[in-house]
């Protein structure tokens, strides 16, 4: 399975973090940050768009995609995942950012929101879990089987869960888009593809899987309603997982929220159903944040500088 770029890995105290990147070096940085049972591949399409402006970033979270943590070490709830994607843009170079999330992803967004406002330039929440609507019931199901892990190994092991995924109706990745054909074979399959490597990759996930918890967010939303820097909510219409009444509710809480976008015809897998609608909205947004910041700095340079007094007129003798 290839995807459109290759992965690379970077050393943190945490492990080794897989992660995507393009865009050119120059350019503002954006992380985006993905939620379960996806990884970094799910932003392959709008990275693709965007790298023309931004220097993007997609990591595998701890526990998800390619990510190679100790899974015996207390890792793969949110609060420790936040506190990595910190690291991880910090060891990159990059002290201030801005980040997109989706999904469980945004618990981590949120906590960095409400704990490290200073970092951010900007953020991007689009059909992600906040307050105590999580974890989802798919999701709740997955838990239960993760607590009798016999079962839930020999699902995976054995390719029963992928045959689920891929040829019936139960298919959570299937109910996720607008029109089930909308995400293909290949992607779901590419999803899935880290629990068939090994028995580490497996439990890795159930760690993640059962670390999802509501406190995570619940924790963090004073912190959230004084989060001032420039923020777009964009939801899908159809998401079946995640109402769009939830991206209201944020839209309103959160004080930098600058517009609340609702994008008909797709689902909660909006990457896979319409990237080309959510990424030109998310493009726009975050172009106009980072030049209204340029100009804020130029102005404050300007501002130092004294102007210099003209000279008299000189005595000739």
């Amino acid at each position: 399975m290839t995807t459109l770029l290759k992965k690379k890995f970077l050393a943190t105290s945490y492990g080794k973090i897989a992660y995507l990147e393009t865009g050119n070096e120059s350019r503002p940085p954006v992380l985006f940050i993905h939620g379960i049972p996806t990884s970094s591949y799910l932003w392959r399409h709008v990275m693709r768009v965007l790298q023309g402006d931004f220097h993007c970033f997609a990591p595998d979270l701890m526990g998800l995609g390619d990510t190679e943590v100790d899974p015996d070490r207390d890792l793969f709830h949110m609060n420790a995942q936040a506190e990595m994607l910190l690291e991880f843009m910090t060891i990159l170079g990059h002290k201030r950012f801005s980040l997109v999330c989706h999904d469980q992803g945004g618990a981590a967004a949120q906590i960095l929101m409400a704990r490290h406002g200073g970092n951010l330039v900007a953020a991007v929440l689009t059909d992600c879990v906040c307050y105590d609507n999580w974890p989802v019931p798919l999701i709740a199901r997955y838990q239960k089987l993760a607590r009798l892990p016999f079962v839930m190994d020999i699902l995976v092991r054995t390719g029963i869960m992928e045959g689920i995924e891929l040829r019936t109706a139960f298919s959570g990745f299937r109910r996720g888009v607008h029109q089930g054909k909308r995400i293909s074979n290949e992607s779901i399959s590419e999803y899935l593809r880290p629990l068939r490597q090994g028995p580490s990759e497996r439990q890795r996930f159930m760690k993640f899987l059962l670390a999802g918890h509501p406190r995570y967010t619940q924790q963090i939303v004073p912190g959230l309603k004084e989060f001032e820097e420039p923020t777009l909510v964009i939801w899908a219409a159809d998401d079946r997982y995640i109402s769009p009444s939830w991206g209201k509710k944020l839209f309103e809480d959160i004080p930098g929220a600058k517009a609340f976008e609702v994008v008909p015809f797709c689902g909660h897998f909006w990457q896979e159903d319409r990237p080309a609608e959510f990424t030109s909205l998310i493009g726009d947004f975050l172009k106009k944040q980072y030049l209204t910041a340029d100009n804020k700095t130029k102005k404050k340079k300007s501002a130092r500088i004294r102007p210099q007094k003209k000279a008299g007129p000189k005595n000739v003798s």
